[in-house]
């Protein structure tokens, strides 16, 4: 086997992760300013029917703002928010004092990260934006600095740090979320394989609550863990040693994106690295039904409109053009009756992998979409879970 074999993984958007720093910092530091300079932080993303949590930021120069007061739990935060581009960015450390988040970070990789696992945001300041992941899985969505402060958008915070934001006459009540009946913890895999030859860290989550499916989601998860693993230790070993300084490297991380409802949905990403001139992610989505335990389609979600999936492969088609990303000037036809997808507040990301139409340098191309501008008015897309 070609030890440049298509990559396992995604690439520019790992770079930015925070998790296993201390394990891969070296290689962060050297490829970081490559990644920021040719732009490739943020995964091709469509603002086709978005709310404002996964639609790319605008230049923080690019519209005029209006400041917003904000309040935690009640009690004044002490900074301001500010609207701009169709969003409201809270001011990070500000929040993080009030909300008693962490606020973590890292000289020599120059990341940030807000609160703790499953919620962590991941923080990577450049020029006037910053780059965000979510507990180490790049988001479409970013940040942004202004006169030395960072800010990221509400809609983050609500989607994926565990906080909830009202947005009322000029001034945002911020307050923790309600805790969801299914609670989340962190399972990592050990690797005999590691050491001076190969990084490895293993990342999945673990459920914990009443519904009957748990145990059956708990096991696909594990498996997917498990599997990444034991592919990546049996092509190490066939592999053999890499040369010079070079080492292997085994990164996976995982999202959550949704958890009410009747429905967890989770991103799980698998980045290697084989000695290339890069490594490579794949991503997965995953979507429970968590009284059943059993995998939602996209379609079971949207089967309140027979042609959602001809209206979603026009749009995803006239993106692709528009960002004139594909690899052919026809490479997209459909998204196929099972896409990737994952669930998040008030929609759902329609995602592909990388090469799969896309150079690599485009990232992970990713569409987001609400329910609201697929399914006749008032439509519940969970109802029946």
């Amino acid at each position: 086997m070609d030890k440049d074999k298509p990559p396992r993984c995604e690439g520019a958007e790992r770079m930015m992760t925070n998790h296993n720093v201390q394990a891969w910092k070296k290689t962060t530091k050297m490829m970081t300013a490559a990644v920021l300079t040719a732009g490739l932080l943020l995964p091709v993303t469509a603002g086709i029917g978005t709310s404002g949590a996964h639609a790319a930021a605008a230049p923080a120069t690019a519209s005029a703002t209006a400041s917003v007061k904000v309040s935690w739990n009640g009690k004044a935060l002490g900074a301001n928010a500010y609207q701009a581009g169709g969003d409201t960015y809270v001011p990070v450390k500000a929040l993080a004092k009030a909300a008693g988040l962490s606020l973590a970070f890292d000289k020599e990789t120059g990341l940030y990260e807000l609160g703790t696992s499953p919620n962590a945001l991941t923080l990577s300041p450049y020029e006037s934006n910053i780059w965000i992941g979510a507990n180490g899985v790049g988001l479409q969505a970013e940040g942004r600095t202004k006169a030395g402060t960072m800010y990221v958008p509400l809609s983050v915070l609500r989607d994926y740090a565990g906080i909830d934001g009202t947005l009322n006459a000029g001034s945002i009540a911020l307050k923790p979320a309600a805790s969801p009946g299914v609670t989340v913890t962190e399972k990592t895999l050990k690797s005999s394989a590691a050491g001076k030859d190969a990084v490895i860290n293993i990342r999945y989550p673990e459920l914990a609550g009443s519904g009957a499916g748990i145990a059956k989601i708990n096991a696909a998860l594990k498996q997917h863990a498990q599997s990444f693993l034991k592919s990546f230790e049996a092509d190490m070993k066939e592999f053999g040693p890499l040369s010079g300084e070079m080492h292997y490297e085994a990164d996976a991380n995982y999202m959550i994106s949704y958890n009410k409802n009747g429905l967890f949905s989770a991103v799980m990403q698998d980045y290697s690295f084989y000695g290339g001139a890069h490594g490579g992610t794949v991503q997965t989505g995953y979507n429970f039904n968590l009284k059943t335990g059993a995998e939602v389609p996209l379609k079971q979600l949207l089967k309140a409109n027979p042609k959602a999936f001809g209206e979603l492969d026009k749009k995803v088609a006239a993106a692709f053009k528009k960002a004139g990303s594909l690899l052919s000037e026809d490479g997209f036809k459909t998204i196929g009756s099972k896409p990737g997808f994952y669930v998040r507040n008030g929609g759902f990301t329609i995602f592909f992998q990388q090469y799969e139409y896309t150079p690599y340098a485009a990232g992970i191309p990713s569409f987001d979409f609400t329910f609201a501008s697929l399914l006749p008015k008032g439509t519940d897309p969970f109802a029946g879970l």
